[in-house]
């Protein structure tokens, strides 16, 4: 049989464990499609089968890992035989015990090793997870979760990998859904969702959290797709640091320096709660499977609704995240009589600084761009190039027109004034990476057990589940953003 090679598990190992994860994940579904009912013949068969199977795989799964073992421990000790490199074999850690944070941190030897245990161990849940969002790449959800595990602003070193662990293990993701549906919880699932619950609510699933997985906008808001997006954990306020271009001067030979250092200046982003209500029927929740990915469904959709206003023109005020048109403040006026013409578009680029136009994007609404290419039907002015094809919107960048205007990305955002109207912000145009948002990790719900009717106050047959999140957005510079506003 062949060794496995410094820091690898035997082949032969990972083979069988992979086959165990595939077991008990096939005894899962047979257990909750028949939940409380006896098994039809063709299914206990299934399950007998399966249960055997895993029976005298565990049998040769402990005999390789002792084996295996006895060798690593023999070469290891040169007084016991020749030392050899082949072996040094580190078996890998069964499913259940991906998951044990309390494991991760019994054999962490300091703060720094648990961190990596952390995500270490992360990375694998990562691997075994399936995306039940609908229209989401699965690969692509992967690759941005693994992101938010190295880039998150974390209060405590470890919390997005930490998180992935309490929601992403098959006892958790069970105990959530059985929730949902009213079922009784056993010892195991009572203890895993206490573990990520707090003030009556539930984590979601990572799985199925839109805060962590990048879902398409069911609305046209290409805000995400254009702003700087950071995303914090454990705490409620982003802290950064900016300051203006530094003053280069040339000076005669021996001349003393000057001191033109720039004043730093840290702005910050204290996130809001959003949140929404799910109802479903007590049929639907008794399919788990439909359950799960029509939960993902809407909570993303009304996630989308609210923050295709809220990113676009949230007024900043109280609770509310500043909107890139609200935090505009630097305006050129069209031409009178409510109407736009290409000067206006020229005039509109030259009021942006130079230092911000390498990187700028035009944002309007579909109405609005609709005006612009009206302004010149033969194509004399050159606003529109077609980078592929006319004015569209596609996922999986919301508002991206597939068009540029002046040489620039042409963006549409719905929630836009759509109509040239006095004094109005129609069109923006800017470097959107002075336009910040912030997402805090992790999205909670708490089960509403019965819905009543207004009538009589009596049940309906349906339950709901209240979802929220927190996030928030703002411009950190008014000069990257200049907007063009109607005149009467």
């Amino acid at each position: 049989m062949a060794t496995a090679v410094a820091g690898e598990e035997h082949p032969r190992l990972t083979e069988l464990h992979e086959r165990q994860a595939e077991i008990r994940r096939r005894l899962n579904e047979i257990n909750s499609e028949y939940s409380g009912e006896a098994l039809p013949e063709e299914s206990r068969s299934e399950w007998n089968g399966l249960n055997e199977e895993m029976e005298a795989n565990e049998k040769l799964i402990s005999e390789l890992e002792a084996r295996f073992a006895r060798i690593s421990e023999i070469t290891a000790d040169p007084g016991r035989g020749e030392r050899s490199g082949s072996f040094n074999v580190i078996t890998r850690k069964r499913d259940a015990d991906i998951y044990d944070l309390a494991e991760i941190r019994t054999q962490s030897s300091n703060p720094e090793d648990e961190v990596r245990n952390l995500r270490t161990n992360a990375m694998h849940a990562l691997e075994r997870a399936t995306i039940p969002h609908p229209n989401v790449e699965e690969s692509r959800a992967k690759s941005h979760v693994e992101r938010l595990m190295q880039f998150t602003q974390e209060a405590m070193p470890g919390d997005v990998a930490r998180r992935i662990l309490q929601t992403g293990s098959p006892t958790y993701r069970k105990a959530f859904g059985k929730t949902l549906i009213g079922k009784p919880l056993s010892a195991d699932e009572t203890r895993a969702l206490s573990t990520a619950g707090s003030g009556g609510g539930f984590a979601v699933p990572f799985a199925l959290d839109p805060t962590l997985i990048p879902t398409s906008n069911l609305v046209v808001n290409p805000a995400r797709a254009l702003a700087r997006t950071v995303t914090i954990s454990g705490s409620n306020t982003w802290q950064g640091v900016t300051s203006p271009s530094v003053t280069a001067t040339r000076v005669a030979e021996g001349t003393e320096a000057t001191d033109a250092s720039p004043t730093l200046v840290q702005p910050s982003a204290t996130v809001t709660k959003a949140h929404t209500l799910v109802l479903y029927s007590i049929e639907i929740g008794e399919d788990w499977g439909a359950l799960e990915s029509e939960m993902a469904r809407m909570i993303q959709d009304g996630k989308d609704e609210e923050e295709g206003t809220a990113f676009v023109t949230g007024s900043g005020a109280g609770v509310n995240p500043q909107g890139f048109v609200t935090g505009t403040t630097n305006t050129v006026a069209a031409s009178t009589g409510l109407t736009v013409t290409a000067a206006n578009l020229y005039a509109l680029e030259a009021a942006l600084p130079p230092r911000f136009r390498p990187n700028e994007s035009f944002v309007a609404n579909r109405g609005i761009y609709n005006v612009v290419r009206a302004i010149d039907t033969a194509g004399g002015a050159a606003l529109w190039l077609y980078v592929s094809q006319g004015l569209v919107t596609q996922a999986p960048t919301p508002g991206n027109t597939g068009a540029t205007l002046l040489g620039r990305g042409a963006w549409e955002a719905s929630a836009m004034q759509a109509t040239v109207v006095n004094a109005t912000k129609i069109m923006i145009v800017g470097d959107f990476n002075y336009f910040l948002i912030v997402d805090r990790i992790g999205m909670n719900v708490e089960l509403i057990p019965h819905i009543f009717g207004a009538a009589n106050r009596l049940p309906i047959g349906q339950r709901g589940l209240y979802a929220y999140w927190r996030n928030t957005s703002k411009v950190l510079s008014a000069n990257a953003f200049v907007a063009l506003t109607g005149t009467t």
